[in-house]
C-alpha cells in the first residue's frame, strides 16, 4: 500500500509528483549524488585531433570523439548542462552512463552515486523528466541548467535496494532495445546493399523457370517510360500534400500547421494513388531532392513545383517505386544542379531537365522479381521496427510505473 507522507504541495509540485510512497524520501539531487564537476576538462577539437586515441571524449548527450588521455576512471552518470536538448526531452535521453577511463567536456554534469542513492537511479529518473523550470536562458534556443540549480532538483528517493532492483529492471529492457537496434540496423545495411546488387545488375535473379536473366537492360528517360501529369483541381476536396523527405506524402494541415486554400491551391497539381512526384527542395537526406509516389491517399493537391508522372502500361510500379528510393537519380541530378544555380532556395532543375534523365529498365518479370526480393527486406525491417517501438513504448511506461513508486518491485 502506497502511503502519504507530510510534504508541501509546493514540494510535490516542483518534483512534478503527486506522492512520496511509503518507504521512499524526498530529496534533492545536490544532497543525494555527488556532484563531481572538478574531473571535467574542456578539450578544442583541434587538440583532440592532435591526440587520438582509444579513450572517449563525451559532450552533453554523446560521445564527441576519442583521444589518447583520459581524465577519469570510474562510474558516472552525466546529464547536458547547456544545449536546446533539453527541449527534447521526451523523444531523446537527457543523461548518460560513462564507466571506465575517458574524458568529459564542461558541458555536462558528472554525477557519482553515494550510500543513498546509486547513479544508475539519477541515470534513469531525468531520462525523460521534464526539468524546464530549472533552466535559464543562454540566447535564442538556448539554454543552461547551471550547477547551483541542478543541485536545487527534487528527487524521490527509494531505499537502495530497490533503486538497484528497478536500475536492474530497466537495464534488461534496455538490452532487449539495443538488441533490436542492431538487428534493425543490420536488416537496413542488407536491404542497401540488395539495393546496390539489384537495381544496378550487378547481381541477377533467376526467373520462375529457375533460369537467370541474362538479357540486356534498357535506359530510358523519365519521359520514355511515363507521361508527365499536370492537371488541376477539379473543384472536389482533396488534402492539400507536401513530400517530406523521410515521410513520403503528408498533409500539410498535420505537418505544419497551416491549412493552404483558395487562389493558393489554384497552381497546385491532382495526383492520384501510384502516381510519383519529384520535390526538388533539398534536404539532409535527399541532396538533389526525392521522389515518391503517392500510396497513403486516394488524392491530393500537390505544390506546381513539383514535377510529376505516371507509369506508362507494362511497367512494375514497385520496381521503380524502390528505384526511386535508393536514390538512383542522385548523380545525374547533382550534375544538372552544378551546372546552374539555386532560385529562393530551391535546386534549378527544370521539369524537362528531370524528365530527361535516364533509368534502367530490365524486363518486366526482372523488374517484379527485384521487386520482390526488396519487398520481402522491407517488410523484415518493419516487422523489427514495430518490435522495436513496441519495447520502447512498454519500457517508458514502465519507468512511469516504477519510478514513481505506482508499481513497486519485490526486493529479497
Amino acid at each position: 500500500m502506497v502511503l502519504e507522507q507530510n510534504y508541501s504541495q509546493l514540494e510535490l509540485m516542483q518534483a512534478r509528483v503527486k506522492f512520496v510512497p511509503d518507504g521512499w524520501a524526498f530529496n534533492y539531487v545536490g544532497k543525494a549524488f555527488s556532484i563531481r564537476n572538478n574531473l571535467r576538462k574542456p578539450i578544442s577539437e583541434g587538440e583532440r585531433g592532435k591526440n587520438p586515441g582509444a579513450y572517449p571524449y563525451y559532450g552533453p548527450t554523446k560521445v564527441q570523439g576519442y583521444i589518447g588521455t583520459y581524465e577519469q576512471d570510474g562510474s558516472y552518470a552525466l546529464i547536458g548542462e547547456d544545449g536546446d536538448h533539453f527541449l527534447k526531452y521526451k523523444s531523446h535521453s537527457m543523461t548518460q552512463l560513462i564507466d571506465g577511463k575517458c574524458t568529459v567536456n564542461n558541458h555536462a554534469h558528472i554525477i557519482e552515486g553515494t550510500n543513498n542513492a546509486i547513479r544508475e537511479w539519477f541515470y534513469y529518473y531525468f531520462m525523460h523528466r521534464d526539468i524546464f523550470s530549472f533552466l535559464s536562458r543562454q540566447g535564442a534556443g538556448r539554454y543552461k541548467l547551471n550547477k547551483a540549480s541542478l543541485e536545487k532538483i527534487p528527487v524521490l528517493i527509494p531505499p537502495i535496494q530497490e533503486q538497484k532492483k528497478i536500475a536492474q529492471v530497466l537495464s534488461t529492457w534496455d538490452k532487449a532495445i539495443t538488441i533490436s537496434e542492431q538487428l534493425l540496423a543490420n536488416s537496413q545495411q542488407q536491404k542497401k546493399a540488395l539495393m546496390q546488387q539489384l537495381l544496378t545488375g550487378k547481381k541477377r535473379l533467376v526467373d520462375k523457370n529457375g533460369d537467370r536473366f541474362s538479357g540486356e537492360w534498357k535506359f530510358q528517360t523519365i519521359s520514355q517510360i511515363s507521361k508527365r501529369i499536370q492537371r488541376k483541381s477539379d473543384g472536389e476536396d482533396h488534402p492539400i500534400l507536401t513530400i517530406s523527405s523521410l515521410s513520403g506524402f503528408v498533409r500539410q494541415d498535420e505537418r505544419y500547421s497551416r491549412y493552404m486554400a483558395g487562389e493558393s491551391v489554384k497552381k497546385y497539381i491532382l495526383l492520384k494513388q501510384g502516381e510519383f512526384a519529384y520535390n526538388k527542395g533539398n534536404s539532409k537526406t535527399y541532396e538533389f531532392g526525392c521522389i515518391f509516389d503517392l500510396d497513403c491517399y486516394d488524392t491530393g493537391l500537390v505544390p506546381h513545383v513539383y514535377v510529376c508522372f505516371k507509369l506508362n502500361q507494362g511497367l512494375s510500379h514497385r520496381y521503380f517505386k524502390y528505384l526511386f528510393e535508393a536514390d538512383y537519380l542522385k548523380p545525374q541530378l547533382g550534375a544538372l544542379v552544378n551546372k546552374g544555380v539555386r532560385n529562393n532556395g530551391l535546386l534549378n532543375i527544370k521539369p524537362s531537365e528531370f524528365m530527361n534523365t535516364k533509368v534502367p529498365v530490365p524486363c518486366f518479370d526482372e523488374q517484379e522479381q527485384i521487386a520482390d526480393v526488396l519487398h520481402a527486406s522491407s517488410e523484415t525491417i518493419n516487422k523489427l521496427q514495430k518490435k522495436l517501438d513496441a519495447l520502447k513504448q512498454e519500457k517508458k511506461a514502465l519507468m512511469q510505473q516504477l519510478l514513481t513508486g505506482k508499481r513497486r518491485v519485490l526486493v529479497s
